[in-house]
């Protein structure tokens, strides 16, 4: 986790930093070249421009999101949404989506794919297929089961399957779509369900599935069930006081308490020598040393990673030397340690550092560690801040002893109130959300603060949809929890949800709510868990009062 540019991320669990780039973008095409470089899609994308005002825009069904479009002129914005949706190539995915227009006119809806630039600069080509199209309450004017083109216009096509029903399916991308028209009638709620699967792209290479659940990732995984992250603390460049210290007492309370491991964000590059060896001074291996022992004096797990190393997600490929060179030395240094020690080898890579990049220098870095510690549990996970939305395109080296790391902070609006450090502007500044909504009395937005047409939009949501669909109760977390269920059940991938968290900003009643909702479908699930934090902001333990803050205990553990 990062307190100083905390990432985006919208209102549903799996869809993380890419449906907010899709959503942040116009449909306009910038290139629509037949060798635009391909990325397998992990959403799928669809906007609504009417001639006339569209309100009550909501997601009825499936794991998605709607929000107004920012790249319209102001007085348009209300006229328009952009839906994202999770989706991967396993099976369709299902969305519903609703909207109310304020007069009769006509909206156009246009199917597309998300925006994401390659390195080169242009469009990736992430193709979406689409079926079984239904509108209610509208007259639709193409075929809505894609068996003709008939009343579809754009570059996007119509092919035979893989369909959901029907012999033939729409294929679609950012730059290359299929748009048609709704009539709508004032007053009348429209409902828009539709199907949609990624496109394997040519020349994809899946990642071998392992048939069995008894590896050494799924035995050493057990030692690492229930965690508490020391946030803010080695992560810290030399010089620098993030107000957070930690001290073998800490580990001590953390073990009474009912965890069974630590996870210790660590700073390694910091400490690094010039080039060729770039050698780790003694200063670093002694500060990770006092918490590895105070861990085993207490019979706790440890989790060690390299955190906060933006030079390397910057440009992976120019850093990647000195990455190896760090692992290779801390795997030696702690070849010796017992093997409830686990190595992660990147917290939330992002940026330069996407998935596709980091499945290479992952293989690399796994090679490096198991010259040391052949039998080490190593822990990994995909690009955009470790987003259960990119599972789909991580891809592991043949090593039966990886574990699989995810994170989530959804429902982000929820989770991160009141930050002002995260880079959602006035939006995060806005405090008051309760888990679960919706509330018993309506949020009113804070006069004081700029927010966005989109986050006025998520309120009005939070504040009149029911429990079972509202964008901050337990159902993006019954979300992720599928999501995380179905790749790990598909590929034979122990998974484990590293950091997952509430500020302290948060009322301590909502807190409690999160914590145990979450920790009660994450141990269903068999998913191992930390939290962020043990006192560093997101707190678990009261630093003043020492003891747990009102209600955690009985949230993560089942008793007062």
């Amino acid at each position: 986790m990062t307190f100083r540019t905390r990432r985006i991320a919208p209102p549903s669990l799996v869809l993380a930093l890419g449906v907010l780039l899709a959503s942040s973008f116009p449909p306009c095409p910038t290139s629509a070249a037949a060798d635009a470089p391909a990325r397998l899609a992990t959403t799928g994308r669809f906007d609504l421009k009417g001639d006339v005002p569209l309100d009550d825009g909501r997601v009825v069904a499936g794991d998605g999101s709607i929000g107004r479009m920012n790249w319209v002129p102001a007085d348009r914005v209300g006229e328009g949404y952009t839906i994202n949706f999770a989706i991967n190539r396993l099976g369709w995915r299902r969305l519903a989506v609703s909207f109310r227009p304020s007069r009769s006119g006509t909206v156009t809806l246009t199917l597309m794919g998300p925006w994401e630039q390659s390195s080169a600069g242009g469009v990736l080509r992430q193709e979406v297929l689409w079926d079984d199209l239904r509108v209610e309450g509208a007259e639709l004017a193409a075929d809505p089961g894609f068996e003709s083109k008939r009343g579809w216009e754009g570059a996007g096509v119509v092919e035979p399957p893989p369909a959901a029903s029907g012999s033939r399916v729409g294929r679609t991308w950012h730059d290359e779509t299929l748009s048609t028209r709704l009539a709508v009638k004032a007053g009348v709620p429209v409902v828009i369900h539709v199907q949609a699967l990624a496109r394997t792209p040519e020349g994809y290479k899946d990642m071998k599935p392992i048939v069995g659940r008894d590896t050494p990732a799924h035995r050493l995984a057990k030692q690492f069930l229930r965690g508490a992250n020391l946030g803010n603390g080695l992560e810290v460049p030399p010089g620098q006081d993030w107000a957070v210290k930690y001290t073998g007492d800490d580990v001590k309370r953390i073990k009474a308490e009912g965890f069974d491991h630590i996870r210790i964000p660590v700073g390694w590059h910091h400490y690094v020598g010039p080039a060729p060896d770039y050698k780790l001074s003694p200063d670093i291996f002694k500060k990770v040393d006092d918490f590895l022992d105070a861990a085993a004096r207490e019979g706790l797990g440890a989790m060690i990673n390299i955190h906060h190393f933006d030079d390397f997600t910057a440009d992976p490929e120019g850093r990647k030397a000195e990455f190896l060179a760090i692992w290779r030395q801390v795997a030696e240094h702690n070849a010796g340690r017992p093997a409830n020690v686990a190595f992660e080898l990147l917290n939330e890579p992002k940026d330069a550092a996407t998935t596709e990049v980091v499945n290479r220098i992952f293989a690399e870095t796994v090679k490096v560690i198991r010259e040391s510690n052949p039998d080490r549990l190593i822990v990994a996970g995909p690009g955009r801040w470790n987003s259960i939305s990119e599972l789909p395109a991580f891809r592991l080296p043949d090593d039966d002893g990886i574990l699989v790391t995810v994170h989530s902070y959804d429902p982000f609006f929820f989770t991160h109130q009141g930050a002002s450090w995260t880079n959602r502007g006035d939006d995060g500044r806005q405090k008051g959300i309760r888990f679960p909504g919706p509330p018993a009395s309506p949020l009113s937005a804070d006069p004081a603060l700029r927010l966005t047409p989109g986050f006025l939009a998520w309120i009005h949501e939070y504040n009149t949809a029911p429990a079972a669909s509202n964008p901050s109760s337990p159902a993006v977390m019954d979300k992720a929890v599928e999501a995380i269920r179905e790749w790990s059940e598909h590929y034979g991938r122990p998974v484990y949800l590293g950091e997952f968290g509430a500020i302290m900003a948060a009322d301590p009643e909502s807190r409690a709510n999160y914590y145990r909702e979450f920790r009660k479908r994450l141990e269903k699930a068999g998913v191992g868990w930390a939290i962020w934090d043990w006192h560093a902001g997101f707190n678990y333990w009261d630093v003043d009062e020492d003891r747990p803050l009102p209600g955690l205990r009985e949230a993560l553990f089942g008793r007062p």
